[in-house]
């Protein structure tokens, strides 16, 4: 039997710790997340890295060689771990995300979250049926969205793009939340459910409550459905005002 009164207590992870992955050169999705996590979680961040100039490639290896990334942690205790690359899942074949996630989860000893199943959970949170769709993504990559979120069973009632004038996205990196409203303001969510900010490199936190007043629907992100799905692993809530 373990003596209880032997166990001293985490100083910095005292309600749990969450692991997150991000893509290298993203700056958003720790300065979000950190907003959203209680002072008394932890979070450890793992750089997913990749040498492919081309985005589409780039975007499928993150997931793909996670399980060797996930190494780096060399046995640290995570209770979750958020994939905070939205794009990865829209491009990749089932088959082989359900096997890469699979293996990552065998290496870290927890389950791994990723960006569009956290979504998937908020919007059936909110019994949402039809989105309307917001991303920086190049149309590709749009278009590949727009293809897996009708597979999940949603309809997309509207889409909506800032533009990155690339196909790289890397450029998305360079966006605030200002260019997300600009997009957001003028945009006919027609009988949309609920709006779906798509992606984790461009700032939305700032302007999320505004926007689900402008439009009198609910309006999620990537890293704050993440937040909130991680943070549920751990029996807490994110205290959204604290957030901002």
């Amino acid at each position: 039997m373990v003596n209880i009164s032997n166990i001293q207590p985490l100083d910095f992870a005292r309600a749990g710790r969450l692991g997150i992955g991000t893509p290298q050169a993203n700056p958003t999705v720790e300065a979000e997340i950190r907003r959203l996590l209680p002072f008394e979680v932890d979070s450890v961040t793992l750089r997913l890295t990749s040498d492919s100039a081309d985005a589409v490639t780039r975007l499928k290896s993150y997931l793909i060689n996670l399980p060797l990334h996930a190494k780096q942690f060399a046995g640290m205790k995570i209770d979750a771990f958020l994939f905070a690359c939205t794009a990865t899942s829209y491009l990749l074949e089932p088959e082989i995300q359900q096997k890469a996630i699979a293996d990552a989860e065998a290496v870290l000893g927890a389950p791994v979250i990723t960006a569009p199943d956290a979504l998937v959970s908020e919007l059936k949170a909110l019994d949402a049926e039809r989105i309307a769709l917001v991303s920086p993504y190049p149309s590709a990559i749009m278009l590949a969205a727009v293809q897996w979120w009708t597979r999940q069973g949603f309809d997309v009632v509207q889409q909506g793009g800032v533009d990155i004038r690339s196909n790289d996205t890397v450029q998305i990196y360079q966006l605030q939340s200002a260019d997300a409203w600009r997009s957001l303001s003028s945009m006919d969510i027609g009988k949309a459910d609920a709006v779906v900010l798509s992606g984790t490199g461009m700032p939305s936190l700032p302007i999320i409550r505004k926007a689900s007043q402008h439009f009198g629907v609910p309006v999620i992100s990537s890293n704050l459905s993440l937040s909130r799905q991680g943070l549920k692993r751990l029996g807490l809530q994110v205290n959204f005002q604290d957030g901002l």
